[in-house]
């Protein structure tokens, strides 16, 4: 009987332990502070401008950020959504490592190393820009390859390669990884040639770190790079253009634009060739101002490559080499021209590097430094030359033609290794008819005289006006005379 009552004792008990409440319930715990995506060990961070430091966490929760370079302690709540954000002032360059630790309560710190503070510049368009330094497939590597990469000790420069990511409305993060690397004959054969020559030349001239982040693919076309508001505000270009637009710059920009950086280039218009030259001009100036609203800055300089010398149908004629008279090219290239309107562009001109039967030229070199002159001489006011013969104006006296360049841009006319100019001059008299002139130097402007067959007076010259002449006209700075023509005929 004393064993049942006890029994029966134990059992109310443990009911009474199962009803009651929990009047010390665990408390929902902190999660650890993510950092935007970008930000990352061996990062280059913008000098001179303040830097966001950005990341998501619980809602409500506090984050405390430092940075070894200011002593400050920078301190955040994460909003509703959980979204947060600091910002530090502005600071010089530095090539001592740096660190930046994010920490919520109650969780593990997340430290940043490496850090270096310098120069950004974000690097995109298609494939000549992807286009790496070593022989990687379907690219057969820039000239020297292996002698470039065995060489790229640079532990100031860092790059950031962002993956081919299509997105239909504009990401917050990058949606597949994407690492900050140390630059090293380890990695420099996967790096952007032309973006690795650009970076190179810059820290070796300016001697602070530089960073590059590479955004770009193969086959991309200019309006996908376009944030949306650029395509649809304007009525020729959402006609024109809104089919997939937006779609790069959605996955591989907009995933940047907290990011405080030095500028912008280009290597971009393959794709785009075909295209109406004055919608492209409108286009690509579209996007540059787009960008610079993104990124919350309307001065951000903006260099990019015009395109070099390709013959699209090289091997389907006979013999090989292509329609010498074609020029859709030609008046594409002055569709980028004409992008220089924009303030704060310029333009790298590639006529001299080419490979008449190859898209993708392999003497990227001089492209990457060529941009490289145009930041220097621009963004950074060095005493550099950074432009080659630039038209100016003509004047002709009977069968002659005279060609003035700009001031200061045809210095020294001479061509490359000094052989025979190359004859991509052409004169049209009465009849519009362009007939190959005979071509000299004289001193630093070019004297063409016209064929026999003629019809005087000569009514319109030009140079390099078709699709595919690699030239060899450069000025004492080893830089190559820009495509023109004086008129504006449809032919």
């Amino acid at each position: 009987m004393k064993t049942r009552w006890l029994c029966l004792v134990l059992l109310i008990l443990i009911m009474a332990g199962c009803s009651k409440k929990d009047i010390n319930p665990q408390k929902h715990s902190n999660a650890t502070p993510v950092l935007g995506s970008p930000l990352q060990s061996n990062m280059v961070v913008q000098r001179d401008k303040p830097f966001i430091i950005w990341g998501s966490a619980t809602a409500k929760q506090k984050i405390a950020v430092n940075v070894s370079w200011n002593l400050t302690t920078f301190n955040a709540i994460a909003d509703d959504s959980g979204n947060w954000r600091v910002t530090v002032a502005a600071s010089a360059a530095n090539t001592n490592p740096q660190t930046i630790t994010a920490k919520a309560e109650g969780t593990d710190a997340v430290i940043l190393t490496n850090v270096l503070i310098g120069d950004v510049w974000l690097c995109s368009g298609q494939s000549n820009m992807v286009m790496p330094v070593g022989l990687i497939a379907p690219f057969t590597g820039v000239l020297n390859y292996q002698t470039e990469i065995a060489s790229a000790k640079y532990p100031l420069i860092r790059t950031l390669t962002i993956q081919s990511d299509y997105e239909s409305a504009p990401a917050s993060r990058l949606n597949f990884p994407a690492q900050w690397n140390v630059c090293s004959p380890a990695n420099a054969g996967n790096l952007s040639a032309t973006a690795y020559f650009f970076a190179r030349k810059l820290h070796t001239t300016l001697n602070v770190p530089v960073g590059v982040i590479i955004s770009a693919i193969n086959g991309a076309y200019c309006q996908e790079w376009a944030n949306k508001d650029a395509i649809v505000n304007d009525p020729l270009l959402n006609s024109v253009y809104s089919h997939n637009s937006s779609t790069l710059y959605n996955g591989m920009i907009n995933p940047l634009t907290n990011l405080a950086i030095k500028g912008f280039t280009w290597y971009q218009g393959e794709n785009n060739q075909r295209d109406d030259p004055a919608n492209y001009t409108k286009l690509n100036s579209a996007l540059i101002k787009g960008w610079r609203t993104q990124f919350n800055d309307n001065a951000l300089p903006f260099y990019f490559v015009q395109l070099t010398p390709f013959a699209e149908d090289y091997n389907t004629t006979t013999p090989p080499g292509g329609d010498k008279t074609l020029n859709y090219l030609a008046k594409f290239r002055e569709g980028q021209a004409n992008i220089l309107s924009v303030a704060g562009t310029g333009m790298a001109v590639t006529m001299d590097v080419g490979e008449e039967a190859n898209h993708h030229p392999r003497n990227k070199k001089p492209v990457g430094e060529r941009l490289a002159l145009l930041a220097l001489k621009n963004t950074y006011n060095q005493n550099v030359e950074c432009y080659g013969p630039h038209y100016s104006s003509w004047s002709v006296n009977g069968n002659t033609a005279i060609i003035s360049f700009s001031s200061g841009t045809a210095n020294g006319l001479s061509t490359v290794n000094n052989n025979p100019l190359n004859q991509f001059f052409f004169v049209a008299g009465t009849d519009h008819v362009f007939r190959q002139g005979t071509a000299t130097i004289q001193g630093n402007t070019i004297s063409i005289t016209a064929p026999a067959n003629t019809p005087l007076p000569v009514q319109a010259v030009r140079y390099a006006f078709t699709n595919a002449p690699v030239t060899n006209l450069q000025n004492s700075a080893g830089l190559p005379a820009e495509p023109f023509r004086t008129d504006t005929w449809s032919n």
